[in-house]
């Protein structure tokens, strides 16, 4: 008797366990790889979705799923209404969204609640905003990669990688606008034949303020992340002649100091360089007054751009993208108690200053 309830209540256990109360058949399922977020009519939001057809045998081809509802879950549920089969966001990879929503900082607090509280979502999803409507970003025609979600995705994570750009992923953009309340997200462009990433939108207070010029972004990355910048080549002109340098290796030093209310933060950034690219027959490269007035016009140049971003930094946005809070707090927790409630203040009246030196390693990877 006890032999044969042993065999019933193992085979409910093995019954209960292989079933799903609300299983749905992958056939019967349509994933969404992209969404992108406009405003709509109505305080509601336009939502835009890419769906591959991956049920259909076809990895290269999509759908494109348009509605206005009040929030995500409202979108799913009129999905219900409008398709065979149900939507689902467990394979979502990115998330883009319209210039005019993220200017609207009730719209981002709403659509990062959501984010946050969702079972399904992956935290680790990538998040964009684009320039103009994050409709025309989802529905662009990539002939080389005709998967939207895909290939921003992968773009991201090459940024992401290479140090180009600091945030990628919702997890992140969450963490910092609560440690340092504004962050800078990659901006999405639309061109003639695809998408390009190249600036960052400075977000503040869960709105969305101004952006960054890939110029800009790149110093804000080199002082972030030295040992993993990649800085792009410094174009100069000299004595009628286009020089371009490569740096090999960078080195900084910085000192963050806080006498009372007074911030004072130096960075001291060492360039190891090459010479990218110069004129072919041109002896002038042998010459080392040459060779210093080269390096003397390149620091000018990028310590004048250095100056210029850390300005529209402080004075302009009024952000701390340089995360010099979170060192304070780790370093000068004292002294930072006593000015984090005027934090905002005390970093647009800081006093900052790069100072570069760079160094010609070589006149070229083959001299």
């Amino acid at each position: 008797m006890k032999k044969s309830l042993l065999i019933l209540v193992t085979l409910v256990l093995v019954l209960l366990l292989t079933g799903c109360w609300d299983n749905v058949e992958i056939n019967d399922r349509e994933y969404i790889f992209a969404v992108g977020i406009d405003k709509g009519e109505d305080d509601n939001f336009l939502f835009t979705a890419e769906i591959p057809k991956i049920n259909e045998g076809s990895e290269e081809e999509r759908l494109i799923y348009t509605a206005e509802s009040k929030n995500f879950s409202n979108f799913y549920n009129d999905s219900f209404l409008r398709s065979d089969k149900v939507i689902s966001d467990r394979l979502m990879q990115v998330i883009v969204i319209g210039e005019s929503t993220a200017s609207d900082p009730s719209c981002i607090k709403r659509i990062f609640d959501e984010i946050e509280r969702s079972p399904q979502i992956n935290r680790r999803v990538k998040i964009a905003v684009a320039k103009g409507d994050a409709k025309d970003i989802i529905t662009t025609e990539i002939p080389s990669n005709p998967i939207v979600g895909r290939y921003l995705s992968e773009l991201l994570v090459k940024l992401k990688k290479e140090n180009y750009q600091d945030i990628y992923t919702f997890d992140e953009a969450l963490l910092n606008f609560k440690d340092f309340n504004s962050e800078m997200i990659p901006l999405v462009e639309k061109i003639d034949d695809g998408l390009k990433i190249e600036k960052s939108a400075v977000i503040k207070n869960y709105q969305h303020i101004g952006n960054l010029s890939y110029e800009e972004n790149e110093i804000i990355m080199l002082l972030l992340d030295p040992s993993n910048s990649n800085m792009k080549s410094v174009n100069i002109k000299l004595e009628d002649s286009s020089i371009s340098l490569g740096a090999v290796s960078i080195r900084t030093i910085e000192r963050i100091d806080l006498e009372n209310s007074k911030l004072t933060a130096n960075y001291y950034v060492d360039l190891f360089c090459y010479i990218d690219s110069f004129e072919l027959g041109n002896k002038s490269l042998s010459d080392q007054k040459f060779l210093e007035q080269i390096k003397v016009t390149a620091t000018n140049q990028i310590s004048e751009q250095t100056v210029n971003t850390i300005n529209k930094l402080q004075k302009i946005y009024k952000s701390d993208l340089l995360k010099i809070k979170d060192k304070l707090y780790k370093f000068h927790k004292t002294d930072y108690d006593k000015i984090k409630d005027n934090y905002e203040q005390v970093f647009s009246d800081a006093n900052i200053n790069v100072h570069y030196s760079i160094e010609i390693k070589s006149t070229g990877l083959v001299k």
